[in-house]
């Protein structure tokens, strides 16, 4: 026997299963090189096709080891390195160093009249930033040119083209003549054939789908200097390109001998449909001459011994170049699962599916494992999330299924590497506080700073309160372009929180045009000091990046920037170490472009994400997990279950978008890469490599009216295909399935539509007509408090009265009900909303009242930065006094305005005793006002404080207020009999904090107001009633019972407007409309 390693010339391996490639591949590797020192050399098309190659090696040789898998193009090369050492200028086009080249030409090149093209592009704003993109199009383009069409590139170097194109080329090659691929690809060719070039001992080049025809070329060349073993997956033993060459006549087989009447032999349907990539590649390599084939074909129907599944049907029609439509269809049997096809409404309910239908197949099958399932995608990043939202912490840890997502974009899936550059970003923009925040969520961020999580939202309180929204200060604001005030910017909000630390609390004087914020004290300012740290190192930084700078500097730069923000912990660290490739890689590409020109940091950050996203790994893919990942040629290795999601209409196959100089695209030829027939070769390389279940998925049902979507249309052929040649309903392999988790068809045990969801059986087994509403919350009284409940403050018999039920909630059970949490607001106010009114008109109405001029005001209020900037915020301020001034006047006509020391109330009444202090008397009145429309807490508030002050002198109160665009004003005379009002109030305290109180502050006020404007009750009732419900009409007007903490104490209580209702409305405010007067 002949040595595999003993004479030259090139070996087709064929066959349709890549495990049989596998086998012979183990069998030639297994004949020793002749030195132990020598690498094995394997060339292979992706990361995935390495890892799936080794764990075979591994599994047939025990180990794999001193084998290199190198991709064709660094395989190339290195042999083009080791022919011609010399050639170190090579790196000059790569297409890296080739954009930044580029990028320095085109400056100096668009003047030339041909190149107006360029020069009308690059007119406009960021014009480096658009210079660089275009010149990383070019780049991109170059390289394909020198791959697919080397002699147009040869041509060109001797002056062929008169084009903006070729005369660029010149520039690039004038550096290093004759030192790109194309040129010493052919002097390689010509090394090759004179013997003078370098060769390994032996080459294998395995699974590769397709290849340039240049290098194609090398492969004969190099074949007749050593061994090539060829490795190539066929999806038939038959000749199915369309050329009829020599090599096809050589080739050509006899049908009888696989076992298939060769009339029936034609041009199946799905591979002619898919299969022009492939087809290409055959023709390619069928102009090659091996010295020997091995062939190793199987019909997959062969592989069953009992009824032949649906899904190997179709794979052996394949495989026989049947064509439809069949003269007899084939029946398939309605348990046949080897085929789905599923219909959802989005997404997450694309993941929740699978993962239904993953359960039952590991149900069904105690030999399938994880680790033979792939699950393949367009785009990982979009169903990323939703992929570990569903599959990460299932309901039941029994059904957690390990699984791994390669392929993820290098922001998605690195909070690292996201915050860094959202670190980055923020240094090119308008710093909003949205931004700033989203950078101070990140962990390794806050252990930089030593914040911890829970205290963000203290920092969150403070920069709204303070105002922040968005700029550094004035003179950063001016820098973009944008009106240089002070107010709603980061060092005029901090500036306040730093002087508010210092002073004494409730100092609202201005110092230096700062108003203090007094909400910092103790602990805090620890906590501020930090904050400060963090923000300081970002305003510095973008002062000092907003130049631009060489390559090698802002590899420096980013460099500290990594260690000034960022304390990384185990995983962090991995994340940080790509980053600090990237950035050295900086240095490495200005080095060899030998471009020292200053570019702005919105170019390097764009330079950044090409970058990472270049060195992605494919980690995850092939980990013994349950592979999500990207659709990618070679990416097909055998599984027992393959399965693709979003096979939506637009979305896959995809479409070209070469930039309109693309030669390649104007003028293709056989061999080109073309993005939608490629991604049609993936389809049906995936369909080939399923060995049990091929399982398809897209959204085609719209989420909002539930209309059909349709599937992309290579799932459309496969139907065809079906319904042509196999007797069943197409229904049977398309399954369409509800909008929600929890319908209850998904718990009819009608074997299509299932869930192994306890929780969504639970929510959605009973019908909706026996669905049971839960049970009151509240069915029977509490215990009594303790004694110490019968010490009463008034501000606490306030807070009760004011609204019962959310006081029962919070104070007797202990719930606190959770808020909505805003987001930072990153605009300054063009206006003001009716708090920010509310609170100014109230500020400047104490002061009024106590003989300050409103209008002097002014620099305080706009140093809060509530007000509008400019003018715009002048011209409010104006409104704002003249409101405050015209109230002021009318309270004035009937109070005195001297404020008095305040009261201390105590007093024992029956068996409590009501302390508290009364603090607003002005002359020998109790004067509460609000510049807006009064609420019932208002009169409550006034009602009570009226009458602790009673119990030991009869004096009146008043309450001002707004109705419509009137002052309203209300008296309460002097009362005698305010120890036998507060008792009765007292009691129906002790009561309400047993069970929940059916007063409700707006419901029950139009009741009692209603009875005293002389309504009958059934007519105060209805109008209540319009308070208390929602109006479906009306969004924003919600009914007193949809009040989270009404909703919660009565739930399910439709009867709470009843008998007791009333009782207790005129009970407690009853006394109020009889104890007031209208002034």
């Amino acid at each position: 026997m002949v040595s595999s390693t003993s004479r030259s010339g090139l070996t087709l391996h064929t066959s349709n299963r890549l495990e049989r490639l596998a086998d012979q591949l183990s069998k030639l590797i297994a004949d020793p090189l002749r030195s132990p020192l020598l690498p094995e050399i394997i060339v292979v098309q992706s990361n995935g096709m390495r890892r799936w190659l080794e764990q075979q090696i591994a599994d047939r040789h025990g180990i794999c080891s001193n084998v290199q898998f190198p991709f064709p193009q660094k395989f190339f090369h290195d042999l083009l390195q080791d022919t011609f050492p010399q050639s170190e200028a090579t790196n000059l086009f790569d297409q890296e160093v080739m954009t930044w080249r580029i990028m320095k030409d085109l400056p100096r090149l668009a003047s030339r009249p041909e190149f107006a093209a360029v020069a009308n592009y690059l007119r406009g704003e960021r014009t480096e930033l658009r210079a660089y993109e275009l010149a990383r199009r070019i780049a991109h383009v170059f390289d394909q040119y020198v791959v697919f069409r080397p002699k147009m590139i040869l041509d060109w170097d001797t002056g062929e083209g008169k084009d903006w194109q070729p005369m660029l080329w010149r520039e690039l090659q004038r550096a290093a003549p004759g030192r790109h691929q194309a040129a010493l690809g052919s002097q390689l060719i010509d090394a090759l054939k004179r013997n003078r070039a370098p060769v390994p001992e032996r080459v294998s080049i395995f699974g590769v789908s397709t290849l340039p025809p240049f290098y194609i070329s090398l492969i004969g060349e190099i074949s007749a200097r050593c061994p090539v073993h060829l490795f190539v997956m066929e999806p038939t033993p038959l000749w199915w390109g369309d050329i009829r060459s020599k090599r096809e006549k050589a080739r050509a087989k006899q049908p009888e001998l696989f076992g298939f009447d060769e009339e029936e032999a034609g041009d199946n349907e799905l591979l002619g449909a898919n299969g022009k990539v492939g087809r290409d590649f055959l023709n390619l390599i069928a102009e090659l001459t091996p010295v020997a084939e091995h062939e190793d074909f199987i019909s997959p129907a062969k592989t069953e011994s009992g009824a032949v599944p649906v899904l190997l049907e179709i794979q052996s029609d394949i495989f026989e170049l049947k064509s439809g439509p069949a003269k007899v269809k084939r029946s398939v049997a309605p348990s046949d699962r080897s085929l789905q096809i599923h219909s959802c409404h989005s997404i997450v309910r694309e993941l929740e599916v699978l993962h239904d239908h993953l359960l039952d197949l590991f149900q069904e099958d105690s030999a399938l494992k994880p680790k033979d399932i792939i699950v393949m995608m367009p785009d990982v990043s979009i169903y990323a999330p939703f992929i570990d939202a569903v599959f990460a912490v299932p309901e039941n840890p029994k059904q957690k299924i390990p699984y791994s997502t390669a392929d993820r974009e290098a922001r998605a899936g690195s909070g690292v590497i996201d915050t860094f550059f959202r670190i980055l970003e923020i240094l090119l923009g308008r710093f909003t506080a949205s931004e700033v925040f989203a950078i101070l969520e990140a962990p390794a961020v806050q252990r930089c700073f030593g914040i911890a999580p829970a205290e963000i939202e203290t920092i969150r309180r403070w920069v709204d309160e303070c105002a922040i929204r968005w700029g550094i200060d004035a003179q950063h604001r001016g820098r973009l372009g944008l009106p240089a005030f002070a107010e709603n910017s980061w060092r005029h909000g901090l500036d306040r929180m730093l002087l508010g630390s210092a002073l004494p609390p409730k100092n609202r004087q201005l110092f230096k045009e700062i108003l203090p914020f007094d909400e910092i004290e103790g602990s805090n300012t620890e906590l501020l000091g930090n904050f400060l740290e963090f923000v300081e190192r970002l305003f510095s930084r973008a002062n000092e990046f907003s130049k631009p700078r060489p390559l090698s500097d802002w590899q420096r730069d980013l460099r500290e920037t990594l260690d000034a923000f960022f304390a990384a912990d185990e995983a962090a660290q991995r994340e940080l170490n790509r980053l600090r490739a990237a950035i050295a890689a900086l240095g490495e590409i200005g080095a060899a472009a030998q471009n020292e020109c200053a570019v702005p940091l919105d170019v390097v950050v764009a330079q950044l994400e090409y970058s990472l996203e270049e060195s992605s790994s494919g980690a995850g893919f092939l980990s013994g997990n349950l592979t999500f990942c990207a659709l990618k040629p070679m990416r097909s290795v055998p599984f027992k279950v393959v399965c693709l999601l979003g096979l939506n209409d637009t979305a896959f196959p995809r479409h070209d978008r070469a930039p309109g100089f693309d030669l390649l695209a104007q003028y293709p030829k056989r061999g080109d890469r073309n993005i939608r027939d490629g991604d049609r070769a993936l389809f049906l390389e995936a369909l080939l490599s399923a060995r049990e279940v091929f399982y398809l998925s897209y959204i085609g049902q719209s989420l909002r009216d539930n209309q059909p979507l349709p599937p992309s249309v290579l799932a459309s052929e496969l139907l065809d295909y079906i319904a042509e040649n196999f007797d069943v309903a197409i229904d049977q392999f398309v399954i369409k399935h509800p909008l929600q988790a929890f319908s209850p068809r998904n718990f009819q045990n009608n074997g299509r539509l299932f869930s192994y969801s306890a929780d969504n059986r639970a929510a959605g087994i009973v019908s909706e007509k026996d669905r049971r509403e839960p049970p009151p919350f509240f069915d029977q009284p509490l215990s009594e408090p303790d004694e110490k409940w019968c010490e009463v403050e008034i501000v606490r018999l306030v807070e009760f009265f004011s609204h019962p039920a959310k006081f029962f909630v919070r104070h007797r059970l202990g719930i606190e009900l959770p808020r909505d949490r805003e987001e930072a607001d990153d605009r300054e106010p063009f206006a003001l909303d009716s708090l920010d009114r509310y609170g100014i008109e109230q500020q400047l109405l104490d002061d009024a009242l106590d003989g300050v001029v409103p209008e002097s005001a002014l620099a305080s209020v706009r140093a809060s930065g509530v007000l509008p900037p400019g003018g715009t915020g002048d011209v409010i301020f104006d409104e704002l006094c003249t409101n405050v001034t015209t109230f002021a006047d009318t309270i004035r006509q009937q109070v005195a305005v001297q404020a008095q020391p305040a009261t201390i109330i105590r007093a024992d009444i029956g068996d409590f005793t009501l302390s508290g202090r009364i603090d607003r008397v002005r002359g020998d009145t109790l004067l509460h006002y609000r510049l807006t429309r009064l609420k019932t807490k208002d009169f409550v508030r006034i009602w009570i404080e009226h009458l602790a002050r009673n119990l030991t002198e009869q004096k009146p109160a008043l309450l001002f207020g707004k109705e419509g665009e009137e002052i309203a004003g209300y008296e309460f005379p002097p009362m005698e009999n305010a120890r036998e009002v507060l008792t009765d109030l007292l009691t129906i305290y002790w009561g309400g904090l047993c069970e929940p109180l059916q007063l409700f502050p707006r419901s029950s006020w139009t009741f009692v107001e209603k009875i005293f404007a002389g309504k009958d009750r059934e007519r105060a009732r209805y109008l209540a009633g319009n308070d208390w419900k929602s109006n479906e009409n009306d969004e924003k007007s919600r009914g007193e019972r949809d009040d989270a903490y009404i909703k919660l104490a009565f739930r399910n209580r439709d009867d709470a407007l009843d008998e007791e209702w009333e009782r207790i409305s005129l009970s407690v405010l009853g006394p109020i409309f009889s104890g007031r007067k209208r002034q």
